[in-house]
């Protein structure tokens, strides 16, 4: 069975290599979503200089690809950075890795994305913040494509294995509405193409999100995809998960991130894409995936905590979920806690979170604790479990305010979430008054 897995592979590669001599193939590198200088994660400085590594190898490993592979385009599709400012260390790498594709041939094209395009209001001492990338396109090492050109496309033209190509690109802005690609215009230069190539970096109807992703409203409708007839490929970013699909005579390719940065693609194995192209069709297209984190996440009902299994009953709530834990742990794990259902306010306070964020940060590269879905039992339903009591939401409120004021270490704090206590009260009496 191994042996036929290894035939076909080089099977695979003998094919890849007969379409890469072949004339009228354009060969393409495609990364995205890169995010350098991503610190999001609430880390130990030594893991948090960790992850910024990792972020700079995974950018590393699709140029040397690029470099190692002699292919004619290297195409950054948005969220180079993970910032409009991002840190010389960032910038002097990726200056270094453009600098090597120049030298060995390899030209290269980005597209600005929405973390790392500034806003209209955004300043820097006065002055407007450019684009990152616009100082290695001053450079001449890449060509950069704002996001969201006023007027029409403007294609780029350039011959490549004796093939026309024409690159336009297109993204969207924090904030922006509609569809893009519904009302686009584009130079008739295109028409001289004999591949015209759009590169995106836009949410595409019907695939995940992804999460570090700043607010847009905006959409492209698989409709408009389909039914656009200026190009024959879509190269895009902003998804941080792989896809290839079909819609009309459209191929759109979405290269996915090079890291995981947050739990909402348990499935997907960060990497770049390897792309070749032609006139009639996609020669072949290959994920590539990268060095990095393992991505774990684990869920655990309340229910699994507090069971009327006798043997259950006998263990702790957070020992449970530690026992859960401990086999999912090591030093390149990221690990994501959910914790779902409901619970009364004295079952809340049996889960001790903080030895659980201790262990995590002792045995995992990093671990994120979400309960958000966690919820008190209603008036109705929810019992103190020290008193027996019924207890409103008002009642909870005030006592668990009162406890973190009297564990708060110091009288700026509490004068601090006094000020909360009072604040939630009166908006929960105003809701109340609403109702």
């Amino acid at each position: 069975m191994a042996e036929d897995t290894v035939e076909q592979d080089a099977k695979q590669d003998v094919s890849t290599e007969q379409a890469e001599r072949h004339e009228e193939v354009v060969s393409i590198v495609l990364t995205s979503d890169n995010h350098l200088g991503y610190t999001a994660f609430r880390q130990h400085p030594r893991k948090r200089e960790e992850l910024l590594r990792r972020l700079r190898r995974a950018f590393q490993q699709a140029t040397d690809f690029a470099i190692e592979h002699k292919v004619d385009l290297f195409i950054q599709a948005g969220d180079l950075f993970d910032t409009t400012t991002p840190d010389e260390r960032d910038r002097s790498f990726v200056a270094t890795r453009l600098a090597q594709l120049k030298q060995a041939g390899v030209r290269a094209f980005a597209l600005g994305g929405v973390h790392d395009t500034p806003g209209e209001a955004q300043s820097l001492l006065g002055e407007a913040v450019l684009a990152p990338q616009i100082s290695y396109a001053r450079l001449d090492a890449l060509h950069y494509f704002p996001p969201a050109p006023e007027e029409e496309l403007e294609p780029v033209l350039l011959d490549v294995r004796d093939t026309k190509l024409g690159i336009c690109a297109l993204g969207v802005l924090v904030g922006q509405e509609g569809d893009p690609l519904a009302h686009l215009q584009v130079k008739e230069s295109l028409k001289d193409a004999a591949i015209p190539l759009l590169l995106l970096h836009a949410p595409i109807e019907g695939l995940a999100n992804g999460s570090s992703l700043l607010d847009t409203r905006a959409m492209v409708s698989q409709e408009s995809i389909a039914g656009q007839t200026l190009f024959r490929y879509i190269l895009a970013g902003y998804h941080h998960s792989h896809y290839q699909l079909h819609l009309g005579q459209v191929d759109v390719v979405v290269a996915g991130a090079t890291q995981h940065l947050d739990f909402s693609t348990p499935d997907h194995a960060p990497g770049f894409v390897y792309l070749g192209l032609a006139a009639d069709g996609i020669q072949w297209c290959k994920h590539i995936p990268v060095d990095t984190l393992l991505l774990q996440r684990l869920t655990i009902n309340t229910k699994e905590l507090w069971s009327d299994d006798s043997a259950a009953a006998q263990q702790l709530p957070t020992e449970i979920i530690l026992e859960q834990l401990r086999p999912l742990c090591n030093a390149d794990t990221l690990l994501q806690l959910r914790l779902e259902g409901e619970l009364t306010r004295g079952q809340y306070h049996q889960l001790d979170l903080n030895q659980i964020r201790r262990y995590g940060e002792e045995h995992c590269f990093a671990l994120a604790i979400d309960d958000s879905v966690l919820s008190l039992l209603p008036e109705q339903e929810a019992v103190s479990a020290e008193t027996g009591e019924r207890f409103s939401p008002r009642e909870e409120l005030i006592a668990l305010a009162d406890e973190w004021i009297a564990d708060a270490p110091d009288e700026q704090e509490k004068k601090a979430l006094q000020i909360t206590k009072e604040e939630l009260l009166r908006a929960m009496d105003d809701m109340k008054g609403k109702r």
